[in-house]
C-alpha cells in the first residue's frame, strides 16, 4: 500500500515537467502558441483551439505581445492571412466589462486597444476581441461572427494543475 502512494506522488511530479510544444506550436515562455491560417468565427476558432488542448489566446503582458507581434511580422506573409486575428477577449455577457473568456478574469493592468476602441460601431454585436495588424498590431472588437484568423495558446506544463484545483 505505501508503494502505491509514493508512485502516485511520482507521477504527479514528473506529470508537472516542462515538455515540447506539440507540432505546429511555437514556444514562448511556459506557452505554446498556435498561429492558424484557417479562417472561423470568434466561437469556431475558439472549439478549434480547445481540439488542440488550449484557448484563443489571452495577452497579459507587453512581453507577450511582443512576441505575437514579432512572429506574425517575421512569418505571415499575407497568403490566407485576415488583417484581424482572434484572441480569448470578449464583453459577450456584460458589455463594456472585457474579460478572457477561458478563466473570466477581467483585463489586467495590460492592455493595447487601438485609439477609439472598443466601440461597438453600431452597437453590431462587436464583443470579441481581435488583434489588428494594420493598426500596428492594437486591439478591436470585433463581430464575433466574423471570419478571422486566430491564435490558439497552451501550456507548456504537460499535466499542469492551477494551485486552486488543488486546494
Amino acid at each position: 500500500m505505501y508503494a502505491s502512494g509514493v508512485a502516485v506522488v511520482l507521477v504527479f511530479i514528473v506529470g508537472q515537467v516542462a515538455a515540447d510544444c506539440p507540432n505546429g506550436f511555437v514556444t514562448n515562455g511556459t506557452s505554446c502558441y498556435l498561429f492558424s491560417i484557417l479562417q472561423a468565427s470568434w466561437i469556431q476558432a475558439m472549439k478549434i483551439c480547445t481540439v488542440h488542448g488550449g484557448e484563443l489566446a489571452t495577452v497579459e503582458s507587453a512581453q507577450e505581445e511582443e512576441f505575437l507581434e514579432s512572429y506574425i511580422r517575421s512569418v505571415w506573409n499575407g497568403w490566407n492571412q485576415t488583417d484581424g486575428i482572434w484572441l480569448g477577449g470578449t464583453d459577450l455577457i456584460v458589455e463594456n466589462e472585457w474579460m478572457w473568456a477561458v478563466s473570466k478574469e477581467p483585463f489586467g493592468e495590460f492592455v493595447r486597444w487601438a485609439p477609439g476602441e472598443p466601440n461597438s460601431i453600431n452597437r453590431n454585436g462587436e464583443d470579441c476581441l481581435d488583434l489588428l495588424p494594420h493598426k500596428n498590431f492594437h486591439w478591436n472588437d470585433e463581430n464575433c461572427g466574423s471570419l478571422l484568423n486566430f491564435v490558439c495558446e497552451r501550456s507548456l506544463l504537460e499535466g499542469y494543475i492551477p494551485p486552486s484545483v488543488l486546494g
